[in-house]
């Protein structure tokens, strides 16, 4: 009947607007009989609560509770009756909220609402404990939870998300749940030329990412410093994310080889085990502007990856410039949403081009560039201009479809003619209304401004391979 999928996700990447129009115009405000309908319009609802105050987030959150409770009502399911328990709470109504967490519990125990997976069927049980104030019983419930999905990380950030709603709602202290925050997320990079039989050099990388609870580390892996810390992330059982500034044989052939043949399979066992690759640049000449940008990047995908599993976000750096004697200088590990972005050198924005691509009737064509399809484009050099020009897009023409990538490095004119070519692409993958960009942009920029968020779209097949397409869904 309708993308349930679609409308879910603009939810998730906090595209509300957006998502509940699209619940609108495909009919399902009014539908009553459908269990999956009714449970997305309850969450939509408690979105829209969430950026209200006062009465009127006590009326979405009514408004929420009452559509979660009619899909629970069409079949035994407790994942919408235990929502329906916390809005009805949000809502200003205890007693109905007592009323319907101890049916979760009855569901649960009897076998009549079995959650999803073990995960979710003892974290359910956990929330409705914590709502009839039975804290010690859901901890014990929240463990046993996470004792059969340890590695669940998304879904334990909801769990925590939601446990600490209720907590500030009712105005109790949440400090119970730093326990079950995830390990740390971390940028890491430093120098090369590290001999790569130094052991001393080997343990200093060791002790930092051990220190710094690293669970998951994004940087590239050029000999010396990026190759120790990756090594010392694997040993301690974290994933691996590389970000690297060209395609992964120029960069093993310009950033390994030269400093050591002992080096080379070290790098190849580290590639095979990484959890992603990421590539910013098809070239095979490494530039400054190249490094820079996949620096960007990587410090993105740590800041996005620590937003996503709630937990904190930190860059690591190993270096002896100064003194001869290896010193791991460690960022401190501060909650994301205080932490507008990991400290690291600016992009050399004279190496940088970065092309906004807009389709709009309403263009002044006289200021604009035309492009191939009708398409109109503006390039800058650095990322805050980009975006301060899509802003100003957005303001004057909010149905536009736009698109905005970065090309780094020694950029000749066919380099440029392939990149924009390359950029109205992905503009014809946008709907009105909608910006898209690639990864490695999307990251860069997540970087530099703390509360964007994106959501991936899928990829676009391309020449020198697929491009993933990101919709950016907030800016600054």
């Amino acid at each position: 009947m309708s993308n349930f999928a679609t409308i879910l996700s603009l939810a998730r990447a906090g595209a509300t607007a957006r998502a509940w129009d699209s619940f609108l115009s495909e009919g399902l405000g009014d539908v009553t009989n459908n269990p999956t309908a009714l449970t997305l319009k309850g969450r939509l609802l408690k979105d829209q609560a969430r950026k209200a105050k006062g009465e009127a987030a006590a009326w979405l959150y009514l408004q929420s509770a009452e559509a979660y409770a009619d899909a629970a009502a069409l079949g035994p399911d407790s994942y919408p009756l235990i929502n329906a328990a916390t809005m009805s709470l949000f809502a200003g109504q205890p007693p109905h909220m007592a009323l319907l967490a101890q049916r979760v519990l009855e569901m649960l125990d009897t076998g009549s609402g079995a959650g999803e997976t073990p995960y979710w069927h003892e974290a359910t049980r956990a929330e409705a404990l914590l709502l009839l104030g039975r804290r010690d019983d859901a901890r014990a419930a929240l463990d046993k939870a996470i004792f059969a999905a340890p590695a669940a990380w998304e879904d334990r950030a909801a769990t925590l998300r939601q446990f600490r709603e209720i907590a500030e709602f009712r105005g109790e202290a949440c400090a119970w749940l730093a326990r079950y925050a995830p390990p740390a997320s971390l940028y890491f990079k430093g120098m090369i030329g590290i001999s790569p039989d130094d052991l001393h050099a080997a343990k200093i990388a060791r002790d930092a990412t051990a220190s710094a609870n690293a669970g998951f580390g994004y940087g590239a892996l050029a000999a010396g410093s990026d190759i120790l810390i990756a090594e010392a992330l694997i040993e301690q059982g974290a994933e691996l994310h590389v970000v690297l500034p060209l395609i992964p044989s120029a960069f093993r052939a310009q950033s390994v080889a030269p400093f050591g043949d002992a080096w080379l399979p070290r790098y190849d066992r580290l590639f095979e085990l990484a959890a992603s690759v990421t590539i910013v640049a098809t070239d095979e000449a490494l530039t400054h502007a190249a490094v820079q940008f996949a620096a960007q990047a990587a410090k993105g995908a740590a800041l996005e990856n620590a937003a996503k599993l709630e937990g904190k976000a930190g860059g690591l750096e190993l270096n002896d410039i100064a003194s001869q004697h290896f010193v791991a200088a460690t960022d401190n590990l501060v909650p994301l949403e205080r932490s507008a972005t990991l400290p690291g050198a600016a992009l050399d924005d004279g190496k940088l081009l970065i092309s906004l691509i807009v389709d709009h009737p309403d263009l002044d064509t006289q200021l604009w560039g035309a492009v191939a399809g009708g398409f109109y484009m503006l390039s800058v050099n650095s990322f805050v201009a980009a975006d301060t020009l899509l802003a100003n897009v957005r303001q004057a023409m909010p149905d536009a479809r736009c698109a905005v990538a970065a090309i780094a490095g020694a950029i000749t004119t066919g380099d440029s003619d392939s990149h924009v070519a390359k950029v109205v692409r992905m503009a014809q993958c946008a709907a009105a209304g909608t910006t898209v960009t690639d990864k490695a942009s999307a990251l860069a920029m997540r970087s530099i401004f703390s509360t964007m968020r994106f959501e991936p779209l899928g990829e676009l097949p391309d020449k020198t391979g697929a491009i993933d397409i990101y919709a950016i869904l907030s800016g600054r």
